[in-house]
């Protein structure tokens, strides 16, 4: 090459440069935010906020609006509104690579599961609940109609539990337990098992349901953003328990909900005394994301109010917790990031 550089080589030049320092620019603030979180070793306790740890910005994807969240081992994948697009993170929040579910057709990821070798995925334009392989980001499967194909369902979120998949239909006001995978002469694939709540008692109707978890006793925990209510299930749709509702408890859009693993002490002196197979007493704490009052609501395993935090979010919508390292990762559309936090 001669000497001095043309023009058109300085702006290849640049553009080369441009795009190392900035790989390596997101890579030193990922290492950074997660060094920090290491440091902090110390545990929370039970009535404790978590410590906020920073703000994770996402490589390539200037301008899109971080959603759902989901973790599979380590690996943290984060949709965007108004794309198909999904991005993995690894255990460091380098980022890995980016799978486009509809091959960059239109669409708005808000819900997403992950289960060995599929990925589970609500796209909220088209109202379809999408089946990918996980390795390639390829289309399996999508299912938009309910039984007799008169009436398409539009799922906001999905969770993934024991071969079902557990989908928020705000057409109906109902949440769709969906078999994952056949059991022969049992159900096939993508066979609706049930949908409820079914009218009693009123005060377990959905309205609006946005998110869902299944916890270890298996219950299903349902955001309700039309009620700003929490409400559990058990996982074949009967009603269980609400949350509490007034005060500090008060709710108006409840969106992502995760449990961590930091068992309340007054459940767990109440073990001594009151027989519990389900372990509900040695379960943790339930975090709620409200995305209007853009805050996180805390409540022990059963439903009882116990903090608040998250002062820093300004529209936050989808919650992972690695019980492991103890962490946090919330999206927040307003901000374009993910926010960690360590309890």
């Amino acid at each position: 090459m001669r000497w001095p550089l043309t023009r058109p080589q300085w702006t290849i030049l640049y553009v080369l440069l441009a795009a190392a320092l900035t790989g390596l620019t997101v890579a030193f603030f990922a290492r950074s935010l997660m060094d920090r979180a290491a440091a902090v070793t110390e545990p929370t306790a039970f009535d404790q906020p978590p410590v906020f740890i920073g703000l994770h910005t996402m490589a390539g994807a200037a301008g899109l609006k971080p959603f759902a969240l989901a973790l599979n081992e380590k690996r943290l994948l984060v949709s965007y509104l108004s794309t198909d697009r999904v991005d993995e993170f690894s255990d460091r929040l380098v980022f890995k690579r980016t799978l486009h579910l509809l091959q960059n057709e239109p669409a708005s990821i808000t819900g997403v599961a992950v289960e060995g070798d599929r990925i589970y995925a609500a796209d909220f334009k088209s109202g379809n609940l999408l089946v990918a392989d996980y390795k390639t980001g390829k289309l399996v499967q999508s299912y938009g109609w309910l039984p007799g194909y008169k009436t398409r369902m539009k799922a906001l979120g999905v969770a993934y539990h024991e071969n079902n998949l557990y989908v928020s239909d705000v057409a109906s006001g109902k949440m769709l337990a969906i078999g994952a995978s056949a059991q022969k002469d049992v159900r096939e694939e993508g066979e609706l098992i049930v949908g409820f709540p079914n009218g009693r008692p009123e005060e377990f109707e959905l309205g609006y349901p946005t998110w869902s978890m299944v916890t270890a006793d298996g219950r299903l925990l349902v955001s309700d953003a039309k009620s700003g209510e929490v409400k559990a299930f058990t996982c074949s749709g009967r009603s269980a328990h609400l949350f509490d509702r007034a005060g500090e408890a008060t709710l108006k859009t409840p969106m992502g909900i995760a449990m961590d693993d930091l068992p309340s002490p007054e459940l767990l002196a109440r073990k001594a005394a009151v027989f519990d197979p389900s372990r509900v007493n040695d379960q943790g704490r339930i975090h709620v994301v409200d995305a209007t009052q853009a805050r996180v609501k805390v409540f022990d395993a059963l439903g009882k109010y116990v903090l608040t935090y998250g002062e820093e979010l300004r529209q936050p919508n989808g919650i992972a917790i690695d019980p492991k390292r103890r962490l946090i990762f919330i999206s927040d559309a307003q901000l374009r990031a993910i926010a960690l936090y360590k309890y």
